[in-house]
């Protein structure tokens, strides 16, 4: 049986872009600090086990910031978007930090 959204309820599409935004940066600040320490496929491999590692961290989150969606039996969509709305400018800082020139 898949899950559907109730016949009034919109589909969040910018609450989506937030999450799919702050998930890209992420990744993206994760490979970037990796390559400053590590050569070649390492560095790769580092941000990948970063992005990893923070996903299976959202299972250790209060229920009421839960990033999982209610049809899985916990969550709450709106704590969750507020959530990577709130957390969305953190990778992009990062990844300005991380990408400076160090001479």
């Amino acid at each position: 049986m898949l899950p559907r959204l109730p016949d009034e309820a919109l589909f969040p599409v910018g609450d989506m872009l937030v999450e799919v935004g702050a998930c890209l940066g992420i990744g993206l600040a994760a490979a970037a600090t990796a390559v400053r320490y590590a050569p070649g496929r390492q560095a790769a491999m580092a941000a990948v086990v970063v992005q990893l590692a923070l996903v299976l961290a959202t299972i250790l989150l209060p229920p009421e910031v839960r990033l999982w969606p209610p049809t899985c039996g916990f969550g709450h969509w709106d704590e969750a978007h507020r959530f990577w709305l709130f957390a969305l400018p953190v990778p992009y800082l990062w990844l300005i930090v991380s990408g400076r020139d160090l001479r």
